[in-house]
């Protein structure tokens, strides 16, 4: 089954590598990806005689979710270094932005590819005493490799969407092999829970944590005040007055629509100073934002030119990494992207920690417990006209703005609910790392 797997891989890579070599030497800073993801790793990562936990996750909403677990974990095991692991390039920067700082440099890494040899090589230049992989990544070669090392991983956050049930049936005889190699799976929900079973997971590994992303630590709160006072800086955002819609995550196809709700709205003379922060998902499309703002007949102030546009812009674009949920502290409502066009929506964690009104699109396949909830209580709006209808999702978002604008008493009402649904659902972090704590071998400290 593994030689299987491998060999459909390796034709899929050979295939690929002209494109993959051509895109590295041709921006270049991709070469240190390409590197790290063959198994070529900095020496800061060799393993030096402690204890290593290794912390996988794929991309930036991953890696701020695990902040908290990270901070546990560092408690719990003093004595042992944690290392990060990512697949995308901006997940790799803001965990170098956020993990290096708390627990030293050099501990950022690209995730190897998933051959045998490479995934070999890598664990044993790292030693780790546990993989930690956050969310649904099923890596083969990596679990196996690491099974045949007495390495225990450790699935944390787990999850299954439903398309992703359907398409992982297909796969459920080698899946069901793979999950068994597995210390623990440890899935946010009942639904995640069966859904993983059905795959072939045994029933002893599999536990509900809940949702990390519900929780908050100290040290995140820190991390995003100061992101706060940079931002501030930058936008001026406490400075001027009028409403102010944080959209968040954004994909292509959602902005024009948040921008023609952006003129409606202000058309209403009691409407007229709200402006629209914009946070796109993905860095390539920063500036095709900001050209399509212009377009629709705003004057746009980027977060990274902050001295090329009036400081009473109508559209603020957020073009930097890590500072979204800094932002979400001074929306009137926020608006979570990928959810009015067919993403599956992002979390809507950040905007509720600051007990902010929300607003989403039809699609939040992603999340579909964590919305019902949300919904139920009163903390959200969301729009149910789909993509193919553009003018009605406009109207209707037009609709769902007003109605919280005009209704202050609504307006704190949604954000106090939202706040309250976080608070009453944290305790995965302390849950995760407990059954964690059970299948690691790293001795624990004697209190002081």
């Amino acid at each position: 089954m593994y030689a299987l797997y491998t060999t459909l891989l390796t034709i899929w890579l050979l295939a690929m590598a002209p494109v993959l070599l051509y895109n590295a030497v041709r921006h270049k800073k991709h070469l240190p990806k390409l590197r790290q993801r063959m198994g070529r790793l900095p020496e800061s990562l060799r393993a030096d005689g402690r204890p290593t936990l290794w912390i996988h996750a794929c991309s930036v909403g991953e890696t701020l979710s695990v902040q908290g677990l990270a901070a546990a974990l560092h408690e719990r095991f003093p004595g042992a270094r944690l290392i990060f692991s990512t697949i995308t390039a901006s997940g790799n920067a803001i965990a170098h932005e956020r993990y290096e700082k708390l627990y030293g440099p050099g501990n950022v890494f690209f995730f190897p590819v998933d051959l045998p040899g490479v995934a070999g090589n890598v664990l044993d230049f790292i030693q780790p005493s546990a993989l930690i992989i956050v969310d649904t990544e099923i890596w083969p070669n990596v679990v196996h490799q690491a099974k045949l090392r007495n390495i225990p991983v450790v699935m944390v956050n787990g999850r299954i969407a439903a398309k992703s049930f359907r398409q992982y049936l297909w796969a459920q005889p080698m899946l069901a092999r793979v999950l068994g190699e597995y210390a623990a799976l440890l899935m946010k929900s009942p639904e995640d829970a069966a859904r993983i079973q059905r795959l072939g997971a045994p029933p002893s590994k599999i536990a509900m944590s809940g949702n990390l992303k519900y929780d908050q630590t100290p040290a995140d709160a820190a991390l995003v005040a100061e992101k706060a006072k940079g931002l501030n800086a930058a936008l001026e955002l406490s400075r001027w007055k009028g409403q102010l819609i944080v959209a968040g995550s954004t994909h292509e196809g959602e902005d024009i629509v948040l921008l023609r709700a952006l003129r409606a709205l202000r058309e209403d003379p009691t409407l007229a100073n709200t402006r629209l922060l914009i946070v796109p998902r993905h860095a390539e499309r920063f500036d095709s934002v900001a050209a399509l703002a212009e377009r629709e007949g705003f004057t746009v102030r980027r977060r990274s030119r902050p001295g090329e546009a009036s400081a009473g812009a109508e559209v603020l674009l957020l073009d930097t990494y890590g500072e979204l949920a800094a932002a979400y502290q001074f929306a009137a409502v926020a608006f979570v992207g990928g959810t009015l066009v067919p993403v599956g929506g992002h979390s809507i964690m950040e905007p509720a920690q600051f007990a902010k009104p929300i607003v989403i699109g039809p699609h939040m396949e992603n999340f579909p417990q964590i919305v019902d909830e949300f919904l139920e209580k009163g903390a959200a709006i969301q729009i149910t006209a789909l993509e193919s209808d553009a003018a009605t999702q406009e109207r209707d978002l037009t609709e769902a703005l007003r109605s919280i604008f005009a209704d202050p008493e609504k307006q704190a009402k949604m954000g106090a609910a939202a706040r309250s649904i976080l608070e009453d659902n944290q305790g995965a972090t302390a849950f995760t790392l407990e059954r964690i704590a059970g299948v690691v071998r790293i001795p624990i400290p004697p209190p002081k």
